[in-house]
């Protein structure tokens, strides 16, 4: 080995023994060493993250808060945080919980964000159903159905919007569950968390008539009735009975058979005469 190689090798070996001692000094600054009795150490976010994202040392830190305010559920090690994912969009300071998270490789990140005892259904929308492409995950929608009212076999049928669920939340558009941008997307799905009963609602609605999604203002909580899944009346089906008339009796006149004329005819050969008695019917 040469000098010039030797040189690179020392000098490698010396920026990575640098590089270790700065990230040991950094988590010495960053992990609190004095707690005082009325203090807990928590896991705590580092940097804003939005949901579906698969945690890294890098974005927790730890810190001191008072334990009145301190969860019995927060999470102390930041090794136990560390290759979660968030179901929800997290800021800095917020305090971690295992509510908070899912474990890494349960099906997709958009399963981790599944409520318990909920599922995940995609409708079709477009420009207008999508609410001019500013529906974002995590939103809440309420969805309405028109649909056609009135007795089928008539022509003034007349158009009818009703309300069939409410408050549901936005779990992706198209095939992003991260809230990346602010910016209006026109997408051409959206997958709405519903329960089995909700979604064979909507499920039923879609089939009824057209759906229409309205967005909801985040801090609006105030419940909307509802209404049963509109049903069109099923058309009246209506037997046909043909009549057959009775036959007329119809009357014959019995005419009297002719009674038989007898004629006689006369028939002369040569000189003699015969006569011969013929029966007209």
């Amino acid at each position: 080995m040469n000098r010039r190689s030797l040189f690179f090798v020392l000098l490698s070996l010396i920026f990575g023994v640098g590089a270790v001692m700065l990230a040991q000094n950094w988590l010495k600054k960053t992990q609190p060493t004095n707690i005082a009795p009325d203090q807990a150490l928590v896991v705590t976010m580092a940097i804003d993250v939005p949901s579906g994202t698969v945690l890294e040392r890098k974005h927790l830190s730890l810190q001191t808060i008072p334990k009145a305010l301190a969860s019995d559920q927060a999470l102390t090690d930041v090794e136990g945080a560390v290759g979660k994912v968030t179901k929800f969009p997290l800021l800095r300071g917020d305090t971690l919980h295992p509510q908070k998270l899912a474990n890494k490789g349960e099906g997709s990140v958009l399963a981790s964000l599944i409520s318990p005892n909920k599922r995940a259904v995609t409708i079709r929308v477009n420009d207008v159903v999508g609410v001019a492409g500013f529906l974002l995950p995590g939103n809440r929608v309420d969805v309405l159905v028109t649909f056609k009212a009135g007795d089928p076999r008539s022509p003034s049928k007349r158009s009818q919007t009703d309300v069939v669920l409410s408050n549901l939340k936005v779990l992706a558009i198209d095939q992003k569950a991260n809230q990346d941008s602010s910016q209006p997307i026109v997408v051409r799905a959206v997958t709405l968390e519903v329960t089995l009963e909700e979604a064979e609602t909507l499920m039923s609605a879609r089939s009824k008539g057209t759906i229409q999604l309205a967005l909801r203002n985040p801090n609006d909580d105030a419940p909307i009735e509802v209404v049963e899944t509109p049903t069109a009346p099923e058309p009246v089906l209506e037997t046909a009975v043909a009549t057959i008339p009775t036959p007329k009796a119809v009357s014959r006149t019995v005419r009297p058979e002719p009674k038989a004329v007898s004629k006689k005819i006369e028939v002369i050969r040569g000189t003699q005469q015969h006569t011969v008695s013929v029966e007209n019917h």
